[in-house]
């Protein structure tokens, strides 16, 4: 072969080999941690991502310690399912847990633009409310200050925001407003589109029901429709890259929003709370350890919803902690023994403020 010929097809080669190799044996993606895992919609442990307690930053004695301490139970960090305790799709009513939850979609309606501010009054769709109970705001009756329960006994009438007192009666009217905001007659008019519309949906909710009743809409979950909910107010109000509800939302219903307020802990709508502290440790229909009264030992970012019955959710966005539960949650500290088995952050992401 002549010498030019060589060097001709030395140069094709040249240009043509790197080419090949690049379709052969392509450049690997920088490894990256993966962020909180969000469960596609549906129903079942399929859905989930299942990790041993060490795979998160959690001694596995935490599980022993755990077991027996609720009759059905499911701890998540970050998303990643790591333990099971009995039936994770028995659907059961919760109670007052459905509180929380019907906050959140308050949130929702704000970020939607159906409601403009939580300064609007609620008058605006409850239009039979009279005297001071007119001036109430979304935001007196999700921290449950509207005085919607006076006057009584030896109680005078109170203008919204000077007594928290807890009280069916904030749910029944946050549930009838909160109809009407979505174009239905109320909340005995199909209120399941109404939370489907808010966010239920869009965090891929299977097993939940709603009902109507006396005191407003109640609620029906499983462990895992709990565990969704709790992802979510976990992760900011962003379900996988979409926001559901305002971060500044989700930040104060898990922050103390009493202060100044007076205190009626024994309230005539199902209101009698076994509590003494000065303030109501409470943010937007959520208990709250901002200032450390419930769980003085443990970290003030945890917050959690109960319901009569023994059912609960406690999350900690600084930690990545779910914990849902149904029976007997009020009667052990479950924050404190979550924290005391956490060997360190999550190996499986990277954490952000």
């Amino acid at each position: 072969m002549k010498p030019t010929v060589r060097r001709a097809l030395a140069r094709v080669a040249g240009l043509i080999c790197p080419f090949v190799f690049m379709a052969l044996c392509p450049t690997p993606a920088p490894a990256q941690k993966p962020g909180p895992y969000f469960p596609p919609s549906g129903e079942g442990l399929d859905k989930q991502a299942q990790r041993r307690p060490e795979e998160v930053g959690i001694d596995p004695a935490l599980i022993d310690s755990l077991k027996g301490r609720a009759t059905r139970w499911a701890l998540w960090r970050d998303g990643y399912l790591v333990h099971v305790e009995g039936d994770f799709n028995a659907t059961v009513h919760v109670a007052s847990l459905r509180k929380t939850w019907h906050a959140m979609a308050v949130g929702a309606a704000l970020k939607q633009g159906k409601i403009p501010s939580l300064n609007q009054k609620i008058s605006v769709y409850e239009t039979d409310l009279r005297g001071p109970h007119a001036d109430a705001t979304w935001r007196h009756v999700i921290t449950q200050s509207s005085g919607f329960d006076y006057p009584y006994a030896d109680y005078p009438a109170f203008k919204p925001g000077e007594m928290w007192t807890y009280s069916d009666a904030n749910a029944l009217h946050l549930t009838n407003a909160l109809a009407k905001v979505y174009g239905k007659k109320g909340y005995e008019d199909g209120y399941d589109e109404v939370l489907k519309a808010a966010y239920f949906e869009a965090i891929g909710l299977r097993g939940w029901k709603a009902s109507p009743r006396y005191d407003g809409t109640v609620l029906d979950f499983d462990l895992e429709d709990m565990g969704r909910l709790g992802l979510l107010v976990l992760a900011r109000g962003t379900w996988n890259g979409r926001e559901l509800i305002p971060r500044g939302f989700v930040e104060q219903l898990e922050t103390k929003q009493t202060r100044g307020m007076k205190v009626n802990y024994n309230g005539p709508n199902d209101g009698k709370i076994p509590m003494t502290y000065p303030e109501a440790p409470y943010g937007f229909m959520t208990w709250v350890n901002t200032d450390g009264d419930i769980y003085p030992a443990a970290d003030r970012a945890w917050a959690w919803g109960t319901g009569f019955g023994g059912n609960g959710i406690f999350w900690n966005h600084k930690l990545g902690i779910v914990f849902a539960a149904h029976g007997r949650v009020r009667d052990f500290p479950f924050p404190q023994l979550i924290e005391a088995n956490l060997t360190g952050p999550n190996p499986l992401l990277r954490r952000t403020k």
